[in-house]
């Protein structure tokens, strides 16, 4: 499982608001048929190295793709409005599933239907986040590394600069 896909069933997953919702009907990529609503599916849209200019990155952007599910409207849109709120009530920087996250943004939403899908069609709203973690790096912690005013974290044992 990639990291932005980890910290991503993380959060949701542990948010309680959300889970009296749609209990354990979160998906990777796509909804399983049969599966009762509402629902949710995510998916790795992209991945973007964060540029330096001493060396390769060590932070990762992902925009990953929230899918809300739904037989109705109201179903979907409330749905990915408690997708939205454990977003944004994640405390960062933090560590989900192993991998240190720094911020996560929410990036756009689209209202969708799918004609084909179930009876009489499903509602979607699909919802962009902005993920910004450490890719292929130590997390960061108190023993080793200092924070910085810029936000940036400061190796102590050879001065080596994270930025972020």
């Amino acid at each position: 499982m990639s990291a932005p896909i980890k910290i991503v069933y993380n959060i949701l997953s542990n948010a309680s608001d959300l889970t009296a919702l749609v209990s354990t009907r979160l998906n990777p990529l796509r909804i399983p048929q049969e599966s009762a609503f509402p629902a949710i599916a995510y998916n790795l849209v992209s991945v973007i190295a964060s540029p330096t200019n001493t060396s390769h990155s060590r932070t990762d952007f992902a925009r990953v793709q929230v899918s809300s599910f739904g037989t109705t409207f109201a179903d979907a849109m409330d749905t990915a409005a408690q997708v939205r709120a454990a977003f944004e009530a994640a405390t960062f920087p933090n560590t989900f599933n192993g991998v240190y996250c720094q911020a996560i943004e929410f990036d756009g939403e689209v209202h969708l239907v799918e004609d084909e899908a179930g009876f009489a069609g499903i509602y979607h709203v699909a919802q962009d986040f902005i993920i910004n973690y450490i890719y292929a790096a130590p997390v960061p912690s108190g023993a080793s590394y200092l924070l910085l005013e810029d936000g940036a974290y400061l190796l102590q044992e050879d001065s080596y600069k994270i930025e972020l």
